[in-house]
């Protein structure tokens, strides 16, 4: 590999030009813009990580949060999560210091891709799920008495199961670290960990994305668009009588259902149209192209941030799970209060008074304690 402060020539139709080689191989921007995308990203992991993991926590440790339609949020949870722990620090650096070269060998290079599309197929179809979901209980409520929460924790197993072969697995055999030669190729502006371009690499992948793209994003945007059609159909055509209760439960899960397949618009119709741009159009601006795959990122982890705020935003008892959650953590690691070292005294106790303790002087700071024993 050569070194970044070696020349190059490069030939175009009407000269040849010397120019450093980082202005071909290398990231297109200053250290300076570096450091910004990575305190931006930096910012938006944790913001991804705090939500996602008192999301989680709330559904697991509340009984009261164990219901059905939370069993797709807290897969959602776990997703988005993921994405924001591995794939975010592992697209930073190939966006920025490992751009050209990627140094952290050809495994983190796969893993940062099986994750990142992973976790993309498997919150498209959560999110087509979700609404199907919404339409069932809305259109027919009786259902949700009926359905066995192990039937949709195999529904949501089955999605996880899709997701890993189709966007993990098989993605993971269409990428590796290799340097990419500057021939004006639709990859010549891509990092290192980028798609293969040997053995016709780029058109199997437009095949596969084309396909994939097809199967798990788009017709879940589909599916999403006509179930939230029928669920304002049943909302405001429907003249079936319902009782206020009813009507209120409703309006509030067709709201969760709108801010979430709201921030799901805006994290992934950006990057599909990137994706789709960048792998078919050769002799792009190397800043156009860097710069519109670095915004349709950032849309991609914004929308993950936004979902645990719809969850709360929409759901009394998310926010209440939430709350008791934060309280439990910030009492954990809070300072506890000083144990008094003066012993309390309670003279001639009695069970109504101080439990099971009758008769003389006991000491109640947990060291020793006088009386007549529990009776």
């Amino acid at each position: 590999m050569s070194d970044i402060h070696s020349t190059v020539s490069i030939q175009d139709p009407n000269s040849t030009t010397t120019v450093p080689a980082n202005a071909v191989g290398q990231s297109p921007v200053t250290h300076e813009q570096q450091v910004a995308m990575t305190v931006a990203i930096a910012f938006l992991g944790l913001w991804c990580a705090i939500g996602n993991i008192v999301t989680i926590l709330a559904i697991t440790t509340r009984r009261y949060m164990r219901t059905k339609t939370n069993v797709f949020i807290l897969s959602l949870a776990i997703s988005d999560l993921l994405s924001g722990l591995i794939a975010s620090p592992l697209w930073l650096y190939r966006r920025t210091w490992g751009f050209n070269p990627w140094e952290l060998g050809q495994f983190a290079c796969k893993l940062y891709w099986v994750i990142d599309e992973t976790t993309s197929y498997c919150t498209a179809m959560h999110i087509a799920s979700f609404a199907i979901w919404r339409f069932i209980l809305v259109r027919w409520p009786h259902r949700m008495g009926t359905t066995k929460i192990r039937t949709i924790t195999i529904w949501v197993c089955t999605i996880w199961v899709i997701s890993i072969i189709f966007g993990g697995f098989v993605y993971s055999l269409f990428y590796e670290s290799v340097e990419k030669p500057q021939d004006g190729g639709v990859y010549s502006h891509w990092p290192m960990c980028s798609i293969k371009f040997v053995d016709d690499g780029i058109a199997k992948f437009k095949m596969y994305y084309t396909f994939s793209s097809t199967m798990f994003m788009l017709f879940p945007m589909a599916i999403l668009f006509v179930m939230s059609m029928l669920i304002v159909k049943e909302l405001f055509f429907n003249k079936t009588f319902k009782s206020e209760l009813r009507k209120i439960k409703e309006k509030k899960a067709v709201a969760q259902l709108a801010m979430i397949a709201a921030s799901f618009m805006i994290g992934y119709i950006p990057m599909t149209s990137y994706m789709m741009w960048t792998i078919r159009v050769s002799n792009k601006d190397k800043s156009l192209d860097y710069w519109m795959g670095v915004a349709a990122y950032f849309c991609l982890r914004f929308s993950e941030c936004m979902n645990p705020v719809a969850y709360n935003v929409s759901s009394n008892k998310m926010r209440k799970a939430s709350k008791e959650v934060l309280a439990l953590v910030w009492t954990c690691c809070g300072k506890r209060a000083p144990v008094s070292q003066t012993p309390s005294r309670v003279s001639h106790s009695t069970p109504n008074e101080a439990g099971l303790y009758v008769g003389s002087t006991i000491i109640t700071n947990g060291t020793k304690s006088y009386g007549n024993g529990p009776k």
